[in-house]
């Protein structure tokens, strides 16, 4: 069965490029990760197509550049009509894309999802192989490990309380928020809730030295509701609040780096070493 599941695909920066498969010239997308990293590996003659989320502003970080593309259904049914010679995906997925990719010989590889920033290199080098492209890929990697390695908070031994509600902010232990978050110099309130949440009574009683939300768009979820509540908003001003786009943390790509920037310089500012804004 054609099916590549490729997360442990080598671990040095260049070790792929000694490997390094055909370039792919028909291209399909049925993920927005996989949208986001083929958008900046590709060529652009070679995408045939990429999935709906791709031009959602509100949780794609490459939707200006993706509607020049054509958008498809995440399904099998649009693959046999644009026959592509390879098919990116998540590994959720709907049942007949791989008897699709089955019946037309065709590779169909599927990015798992990222617990922590170390996972970002994985997932470039999967899909650079995939398409051929390695060496833009070992670009890629490179320059994204310069940029994490230049960002630390200033007092980075001032560890401050952090807590996250909102969108695409699971704030549980292990998570890419909670390695975004110890980054950055803060680590997780603890939680009283078996799902990582904390109510809000006590995050009143007992604030954290941050409250991170992360808004993909407006009333799109109760999640979202809760960081409207007036006594949140009179609790939670100035330096103690930061409003994090939901999309910079949808999917691991170098630009989740500006989730870690805006962090740190939020953890700067409450051990004033950085003015509020």
């Amino acid at each position: 069965m054609a099916v590549l599941l490729l997360s442990g695909l080598m671990t040095g920066a260049t070790a792929g490029s000694a490997f390094a498969g055909p370039v792919r010239t028909r291209i399909v997308s049925l993920n927005l990760c996989t949208d986001e990293l083929l958008l900046e590996l590709a060529d652009p003659s070679h995408i045939l197509g990429l999935s709906p989320l791709a031009t959602d502003c509100a949780e794609s970080v490459r939707c200006e550049i993706a509607e020049t593309y054509p958008v498809q259904r995440p399904d099998g049914e649009n693959l046999v009509v644009t026959h592509p010679d390879v098919v990116l995906d998540g590994t959720w997925h709907r049942p007949t894309v791989p008897l699709v990719t089955n019946a037309l010989h065709v590779p169909f590889v599927q990015l798992p999802s990222i617990a922590s920033l170390a996972d970002i290199p994985t997932q470039i080098r999967t899909v650079a192989h995939a398409i051929g492209e390695d060496t833009r890929g070992d670009n890629m990697i490179r320059a994204f490990a310069d940029r994490l390695e230049s960002l630390h908070p200033t007092h980075p031994d001032q560890i401050l309380t952090a807590t996250v509600i909102g969108a695409n902010l699971a704030g549980e232990e292990g998570g890419l928020i909670s390695d975004l978050l110890k980054r950055a110099g803060f680590r997780l309130s603890a939680s009283e809730r078996p799902d990582g949440t904390i109510a809000l009574e006590t995050l009143i009683a007992h604030p954290p030295d941050l409250l991170v939300t992360g808004m993909i768009s407006e009333g799109a979820s109760l999640a979202e509701d809760v960081v409207h509540h007036p006594a949140l908003r009179d609790r939670f001003t100035g330096a103690h609040f930061l409003a994090l786009p939901g999309r910079l943390t949808m999917c691991g790509t170098p630009d989740t780096l500006d989730a870690l920037t805006a962090l740190i310089a939020a953890h700067d500012r409450l051990t004033g070493t950085e003015p509020s804004p």
